[in-house]
C-alpha cells in the first residue's frame, strides 16, 4: 500500500465531500407494483401524473408479466389503447449483456396531461403469485411484484440528496429533496443545486426499504428543522433510524401542482449502513525511524468490526516566528494495529514534507476523518488533535529535518514523497504486458470479443458475475498479474474496471509504477463519479432475483466519497474515453436503452452518465464518441466494438 501525501493547497480536494456532490436529479417517477386481493380480484391501481405536454414513457417490468394485464386511462376517462405504443425492452443489470430485467414500454406522444390511472391485475389469486415470485426471486418479505417507472418530457426535476454522510448502524439517515427547473441547467455540476421552485410541492415522503425487505414510510417537511434549510423554501428534508447493517434503497417523493397541472417525481438512492467499528479519541502521538514520522492516531471501540480504513489528516506546525504553517495532507489505507498497549491506525510522513514547509514543533493534525474502504462511509471525524512527541522523538525528527536541508533540499517534490518507499517487488519473469478489465456485473470481459486488436494482452476475468468493490477488484488485479509473473503492466478498463485502474495506481505499489510508455491507465465508459441509476437497478434487481448484489461504490454517494481519496497526482494519469446514444428515439432525444433513459441524465451510453464520467479535477479525455452504448444489445453498437479506439488503446498503452 502506498502512502499518499500531497501539499496543502489539495485540502479541500481531499476533504469529506458535502453531500450536495452526490445528489441525484431526474424528471421520472418509480413505484413497486405491490398486488392486492379484494372480492376476489387481485390488483394494482395508481394515479400516474402526467406533466408534460409533450408526452410521457410509461416503463412496466415484472417477472410475473405473463400473468398480468394492463389498464391506463387517460384523464378524461377513455382506455389508453397501450398496445399501439408498446415495445419490448429491458433493463441492463449493470454490465451484464444476460441478466436483464425484460420489460415493456409505452412511449405516448400526446398534449394530454393531468391524471392517468393504471391499474395491473391478473386472473390469478394473490397467493398463487406470492408463489410463484417467492420462486423465482426468492423474495419473502413485503414481496413486490414489479416495479413501473413514468417519464415526463418536461423540464421540472426532483433534485434529491443525502443530509450527512451518517451511515452508521443506529444512525438517523436523512433525505433533502427539492423540485426545480432545469431550463436554465443545461447540466448541474457537481455539488452544484439549483433553486428550489416555491409554493409546488404538496406532499413529501420517504420510503425505505431496509436490507430485510420491509419498509418504511415517514413524511418529509418544510419547516426548516430537518436539515431543509429555512422554513418553507421549497426543500424538503425527513429521516428514519437505519436499525440493521446492510444496504438500503431510499425513495424521496414529491408531488404537488405546475404549470400545468398535478406532477409526480421521485429519487431512489442506494444507502448502504455499516456497524459500528472504531472511533478517533482526541489523542495521537508520533514515532520517527528512517526519516519517517511515523503518526499513531488513538482509536477506541471495536478494532474487528471492519477490516481496513482509510485514514486521512493534515499536518500543521508552526513556523520559527511561531505563526501555523500547513505542512500538506496525508492519507493511506491502514488496519488497526498495537503500538505501546494501544489500538492505533499509523500513517507515515515523509520529514521532507516538514523541511519544505519550514515547520518545527508543535504540530497539530486537522480534519482527521476514517473511512471503510469496502464502501467509504465515514467512520469517524475529528476536527483537531495535538500531536504527542516525546522529547527524544523530536529531537529526533528535528535532526531529520535539519539533515534534509543540510544535504540541499530545494523543496522540490518527489515521487518518494508522493508515494511512500516502494517495498522491494517480487521478480516476474514476464514483463511488458497490458491487462484489460471488465465491469460490474459483467459476464465476459468486453475486450475479448476482439482479442485481435490487442497486442501483448492478457483478459481478466474469473468466470462469474460478482459484486466487488473498487479494493476487491485492485487487490484481484494485482493478483492476477502476480501469477502470471508480471513485473511490469499496464491497464484498460471497460466501466468499474477503468475506476479500478485509476484506484490501483492511487493506493498499491505494483508492476504498474515499473510501466513503460505513454499511459499507464487508461477506461472506457468508467462512472467515476457514480450512476443516478444504482438506486433504480438495485430496486429492479431485488423485484427480478437478479444482479451481483449491490456496490455502494458505483452509486453516487459512494462514488463522491471514494474520489476524495484519490490524489491529484494519480488523476493526472488517468486517460479516459467517453460514448453516448445519437439522435433520434424517444421525444427524437435519443437513447441507447429507453428504459433507463428515463432515469439517467442526459447524455449517457444506457449506463453512464456523461456528467459523471468526466472527472472534474484533471485527467487526460482522450475523446467523446457520439452513437456508442454501453453493452451489446442497446440502441447502438456497444462501445468496445470500436476497433480503432481499441487499437489505439493498445499502441498508446505503457506495459
Amino acid at each position: 500500500r502506498k502512502s499518499l501525501p500531497g501539499p496543502a493547497a489539495e485540502f479541500a480536494h481531499l476533504s469529506l465531500p458535502d453531500p450536495v456532490m452526490g445528489a441525484i436529479n431526474t424528471d421520472s417517477a418509480a413505484y413497486f407494483i405491490s398486488l392486492t386481493s379484494a372480492n376476489g380480484l387481485t390488483s394494482w391501481s395508481r394515479v400516474l401524473d402526467v406533466d408534460s405536454k409533450e408526452g410521457f414513457s410509461l416503463n412496466i417490468f415484472s417477472p410475473i408479466s405473463d400473468h398480468l394485464s394492463y389498464s391506463l386511462k387517460d384523464p378524461q376517462g377513455n382506455e389508453v389503447d397501450l398496445a399501439k405504443y408498446g415495445t419490448e425492452t429491458f433493463w441492463p443489470i449493470w454490465d451484464s449483456t444476460e441478466q436483464t430485467a425484460k420489460g415493456m414500454s409505452y412511449n405516448v406522444v400526446t398534449s394530454n396531461d393531468g391524471e392517468y390511472v393504471l391499474t395491473i391485475s391478473s386472473a390469478k389469486p394473490l397467493a398463487a403469485l406470492n408463489t410463484i415470485m417467492a420462486g423465482q426471486t426468492g423474495q419473502k418479505v413485503d414481496i413486490k411484484h414489479g416495479y413501473v417507472v413514468l417519464y415526463n418530457a418536461g423540464t421540472d426535476r426532483i433534485f434529491s440528496h443525502l443530509a450527512g454522510y451518517t451511515q452508521q448502524q443506529g444512525d438517523q439517515v436523512g433525505l433533502v429533496s427539492r423540485m426545480y427547473d432545469s431550463a436554465p441547467h443545461a447540466m448541474l455540476g457537481l455539488g452544484e443545486a439549483p433553486l428550489a421552485l416555491p409554493d409546488t410541492v404538496k406532499t413529501a415522503y420517504l420510503e425505505a426499504v431496509f436490507p430485510d425487505g420491509h419498509r418504511l414510510k415517514k413524511p418529509m417537511h418544510d419547516d426548516g428543522l430537518h436539515s431543509d434549510g429555512a422554513a418553507n423554501d421549497g426543500v424538503f428534508g425527513g429521516s428514519f433510524a437505519a436499525t440493521e447493517v446492510g444496504a438500503y434503497t431510499v425513495q424521496a417523493t414529491l408531488q404537488g401542482n405546475n404549470a400545468n397541472g398535478p406532477f409526480i417525481r421521485t429519487a431512489q438512492h442506494l444507502v448502504q449502513v455499516i456497524p459500528r467499528s472504531v472511533q478517533l479519541t482526541t489523542h495521537a502521538f508520533g514515532t520517527i525511524a528512517d526519516n519517517l514520522l511515523t503518526v499513531h492516531l488513538d482509536v477506541s471501540g471495536d478494532a474487528n468490526a471492519l477490516p481496513t480504513f482509510r485514514g486521512y489528516f493534515q499536518l500543521w506546525g508552526k513556523t520559527t516566528a511561531g505563526a501555523d504553517v500547513a505542512v500538506g495532507w496525508f492519507s493511506s489505507l491502514e488496519d488497526v494495529e498495537t503500538v505501546g498497549g494501544k489500538s492505533v491506525i499509523s500513517l507515515d510522513v515523509d520529514t521532507a514534507w516538514i523541511a519544505r514547509a519550514g515547520a518545527v514543533a508543535p504540530f497539530q493534525l486537522r480534519d482527521v476523518y476514517l473511512q471503510d474502504v469496502s464502501t467509504w462511509v465515514p467512520v469517524s471525524r475529528v476536527a483537531a488533535i495535538d500531536l504527542e512527541l516525546s522529547a527524544g522523538v523530536a529531537a529526533q525528527l528535528q535532526a531529520a529535518v535539519s539533515a534534509k536541508l543540510s544535504a540541499g533540499y530545494n523543496g522540490a517534490i518527489t515521487k518518494a514523497m508522493r508515494e511512500g518507499v516502494a517495498p522491494p517487488m517480487a521478480n516476474g519473469t514476464n514483463g511488458g504486458k497490458l491487462i484489460l478489465l471488465h465491469g460490474y456485473c459483467a459476464d465476459k470481459n468486453p475486450f475479448q470479443v476482439y482479442p485481435e486488436d490487442w497486442t501483448d494482452a492478457l483478459f481478466y476475468y474469473r468466470g462469474s458475475k460478482e459484486s466487488m468493490t473498487h479494493d476487491e477488484y485492485a487487490q484481484r488485479a494485482v493478483q492476477f498479474a502476480a501469477d502470471n509473473g508480471l513485473s511490469s503492466f499496464g491497464l484498460v478498463g471497460h466501466s468499474q474496471g477503468g475506476i479500478v485502474t485509476l484506484h490501483t495506481l492511487n493506493y498499491y505499489h505494483t508492476g504498474l509504477d515499473a510501466a513503460t510508455g505513454n499511459r499507464k491507465i487508461q477506461s472506457l465508459a468508467s462512472p467515476y463519479l457514480g450512476n443516478t441509476a444504482a438506486g433504480s437497478t438495485a430496486d429492479l434487481g431485488a423485484v427480478f432475483g437478479l444482479g451481483c448484489g449491490s456496490n455502494y461504490d458505483m452509486s453516487r454517494d459512494g462514488a463522491v466519497l471514494w474520489y476524495a481519496g484519490i490524489a491529484k497526482e494519480s488523476i493526472a494519469q488517468a486517460n479516459y474515453y467517453t460514448t453516448q446514444y445519437d439522435k433520434g428515439g424517444l421525444f427524437g432525444k435519443g437513447w441507447c436503452n429507453m428504459l433507463v433513459n428515463a432515469i439517467l441524465n442526459a447524455p449517457n451510453d444506457g449506463t453512464t452518465e456523461i456528467v459523471w464520467a468526466t472527472l472534474p479535477d484533471g485527467g487526460n479525455h482522450r475523446q467523446h464518441f457520439v452513437g456508442q452504448c454501453h453493452i451489446d444489445g442497446m440502441n447502438w453498437p456497444a462501445s468496445y466494438f470500436d476497433h480503432a479506439r481499441n487499437q489505439e488503446m493498445s499502441k498508446e498503452a505503457a506495459r
